[in-house]
């Protein structure tokens, strides 16, 4: 889990409904990739978003927004891709999805 102060100590997890959240948002699915620096500022406070709701089920992605300015928006950046590398499995116990599938 990333720290962030935000209006006050915040937790960033990505989680499934995490995820889910940020494609309802943007239309985009986070399995496919992505870069960071290419991100745009929706999909910034999006993927922000996806990432706090784990710890406050209430937080509404408006209420994200509202706590992010520039003076912090390159923290908040920095936390987000932070909370993203933290959620990758190491390559080598990545398995291909399909394989975790029960069979019958």
């Amino acid at each position: 889990m990333v720290t962030i102060q935000l209006d006050k100590e915040r937790h960033l997890k990505l989680t499934l409904k995490g995820m889910l959240e940020f494609q309802n948002i943007t239309g985009k699915n986070l399995l496919q990739g992505f870069k960071m620096a290419e991100l745009s500022l929706n999909e910034i406070g999006a993927l922000l978003y996806a990432c706090l709701i784990h710890e406050d089920k209430e937080l509404k992605y408006d209420d994200v927004l509202l706590m992010v300015d520039l003076g912090n928006l390159t923290a908040a950046t920095k936390a987000v891709a932070d909370c993203m590398t933290e959620s990758m499995p190491e390559a080598r116990e990545a398995v291909p999805l399909a394989e975790n599938l029960p069979t019958g």
